[in-house]
């Protein structure tokens, strides 16, 4: 009997130190898994701007963006952090550069659903959509207007971000 229960046990022992909870994704920031070092691995885009062959018009754009590169960092004490995202919008037969690059403070907002990083000049707002240690999606929205053009664009971003 006695080797009975000692098996029981010990099975159950096992059983208990070989189960392992993976994290449950969130939709707020949790500090201890947003700071650090980010790569951006996938940008999604979607948004309008002035139709280029009729100005008064506007047109509607989505996808993925190509020849990405992306960097976020996220540092405390002090809580700073900068962004530096790059990649190309293809808007049928147009090619458009997209880039968003900032730095400065950060903090949370809206019950840590909402990161913000402000430059004093511009903030960057960015929802939490899907939170885990190590692989993040992120949405933001701006606009870009380029200095050497003179077409602007309102655009959504949704970012996947591995650390």
């Amino acid at each position: 009997m006695k080797k009975i229960l000692l098996t029981v046990i010990a099975t159950g022992a096992l059983i208990a130190l070989s189960c392992t909870k993976d994290p449950v994704a969130t939709e707020t920031f949790i500090r201890e898994d947003v700071v650090g070092e980010w790569t951006v691995n996938q940008v999604a885009y979607s948004g309008e701007m002035p139709n280029p062959i009729n100005p008064s018009a506007l047109m509607q754009f989505s996808g993925i963006g190509t020849q990405l590169y992306g960097k976020i960092n996220i540092y405390e004490m002090p809580d700073t952090g900068n962004l530096h995202v790059d990649f190309v919008a293809n808007l049928n037969t147009i090619q458009i550069p997209v880039s968003l690059i900032s730095g400065g403070t950060w903090y949370l907002e809206n019950n840590d659903s909402t990161l913000v990083l402000d430059n004093d000049s511009v903030s960057y707002a960015f929802k939490m959509i899907s939170g885990l240690p190590t692989q993040q999606i992120w949405q933001t929205s701006f606009m870009q207007i380029p200095a050497d053009s003179s077409y602007w664009a309102d655009i959504d971003l949704e970012l996947t971000l591995i650390k």
